[in-house]
């Protein structure tokens, strides 16, 4: 990608770069700090099609946003890896399960299928991250995450 910079004697410096859907986007960065952005959606207009100010502050807080300081997306690439490697799964704890009436501690459910419950819906109530000594109910429902080898054996133990 290519960004052309100018000098704007008097008013600051300007940006300017041409998107991969073909806009083209100017920044201004005022000597006093504000930002100016223009968005031309035909890279060959001399009229934007709009602008935004933002203030010295404005613009460094979106700036970090747009960095991925807080949130880092996963490349599609790697998200399809790990959604073929994973599942999540949603078992219900049939009366004569042999995880009924026993925590998840007890029941050592992931010793013994590789799969980790993330999570527990009884009835209406949803119990999120659940702590060991949760004890498992008949009828409860187990959000599991594991391989689909791992989720199938839990299942079978949820039948049982």
């Amino acid at each position: 990608m290519k960004v052309k910079t100018s000098d704007l004697p008097g008013i600051g410096k300007s940006y300017a770069m041409e998107t991969a859907e073909g806009a083209r986007v100017v920044i201004v960065i005022h000597h006093h700090g504000h930002r100016e952005v223009y968005y031309f959606q035909d890279s060959d207009r001399d009229e934007p099609d709009f602008n935004i100010h933002f203030s010295d502050e404005e613009a460094r807080q979106l700036g970090t946003i747009l960095l991925g300081v807080d949130y880092q997306p996963v490349a599609d690439d790697r998200l399809e890896l790990l959604l073929k490697s994973i599942r999540v799964d949603w078992l219900k704890v049939q009366p004569g399960s042999c995880l009924a009436g026993k925590s998840i501690l007890e029941s050592q459910i992931r010793s013994r299928t590789g799969s980790t419950v993330i999570a527990i819906q009884r009835g209406d109530r949803m119990i999120g991250s659940p702590d060991v000594d949760e004890v498992i109910l008949p009828g409860d429902i187990l959000m599991s995450i594991g391989t689909r080898d791992q989720t199938r054996t839990l299942e079978s133990l949820c039948q049982t």
